[in-house]
């Protein structure tokens, strides 16, 4: 039953850093925010959205999709991958420019997890 609880406190009250693997943008402000076992959707203002990117953990991928440049583990055939040697792991398709553009921002990024 703890560890229920624990899971539940984790969706209701996540931390974007650690918690999220990536994000995509709705319509009305609506964003699903997608982290290892868990998806929740939240109705988010302008101002927050922004405050989120110009954080500077999250990098666009594609017109409504953002990933957390944290968890990424790796970037293979067009896919980011959030974890490794894992068939069930969460990926993000990406284009062939923002694949190099992303791996260069990894390459820059001090080790993380």
């Amino acid at each position: 039953m703890n560890a229920a609880l624990e899971y539940r406190n984790v969706v209701e009250d996540f931390v974007l850093e650690k918690d999220i693997l990536y994000y995509r943008t709705g319509s009305h402000g609506l964003v699903s925010f997608h982290g290892k076992n868990f998806n929740v959707r939240r109705r988010l203002s302008t101002e927050q959205l922004q405050k989120i990117l110009a954080e500077g953990i999250f990098y666009k991928v594609n017109t409504d999709c953002y990933v957390n440049i944290l968890k990424i583990e790796t970037i293979k055939d067009s896919r980011v991958y959030f974890e490794y040697h894992n068939p069930d792991a969460k990926c993000v398709p990406v284009s062939r420019n923002k694949n190099f553009r992303l791996k260069e921002l990894l390459d820059h990024q001090p080790i993380h997890n």
